[in-house]
């Protein structure tokens, strides 16, 4: 099985270092960054796209799905994970924010943890874990799997490191591996066991 990891195009808030919500969509750049990378996909054999529900990947999805007439499944285990709402639409340098990322950072290794509605590392894992099963059961030759930055990194790291992903592991994996919008990063999946091809290719966008 082949699998293309995608990260959605450029919002209207990631650019300018804001903490964004779920209905952040596409800015214009992003459009024209989605719409260069389906064009990389045309010609390749791709059986389905499955996608986030969160607003910014799902059109994403849809300009490749109408580039290359595939059919885009959407999945809430593909969605970005949950921040505290409270820094919903603070900058990422701001006071607060940087408050309430500090705290989370020194609970980080207590599963029962939380500050408020936010995903800690241990409900990252769990549910990316729940993640990779649901791609690796979709049965196909090949697929495009739009989401974000990151869960693309959660679905690597439990492609190294398998059940015994600990959050020290994915700490380690997010502040080495960045990702662009619209990076490709291609692997292959046999019996369960994940090979990276290529990592956050963002050719089109040069």
């Amino acid at each position: 099985m082949k699998v293309f990891l995608i990260r959605h195009g450029q919002s209207m808030l990631n650019g300018r270092g804001i903490h964004q919500s779920p209905d952040t969509g596409l800015s214009e750049r992003g459009i024209r960054q989605a719409e260069a990378m389906a064009e990389r996909f045309v010609g390749v054999k791709v059986d389905l796209i499955l996608a986030s529900r969160y607003r910014r990947a799902m059109h994403t999805a849809q300009i490749i799905s109408r580039r290359i007439d595939r059919r885009v499944v959407y999945t809430k285990l593909l969605n970005e994970f949950k921040n505290p709402t409270e820094v919903e639409g603070l900058r990422h340098g701001s006071a607060k924010a940087m408050k309430i990322a500090k705290m989370i950072r020194a609970h980080a290794h207590d599963p029962k943890w939380h500050y408020s509605d936010e995903e800690n590392m241990f409900d990252k894992i769990t549910r990316g874990k729940k993640a990779v099963k649901y791609i690796e059961d979709m049965h196909a030759d090949s697929v495009i799997v739009a989401t974000h930055s990151g869960l693309l990194r959660m679905i690597l790291a439990i492609g190294i490191f398998g059940k015994e992903l600990t959050p020290e592991d994915f700490a380690k994996i997010v502040s080495f591996m960045m990702t662009e919008n619209t990076g490709i990063t291609e692997c292959e999946v046999t019996g369960g066991r994940w090979r990276l091809i290529t990592f956050n290719d963002f050719v089109h966008l040069k």
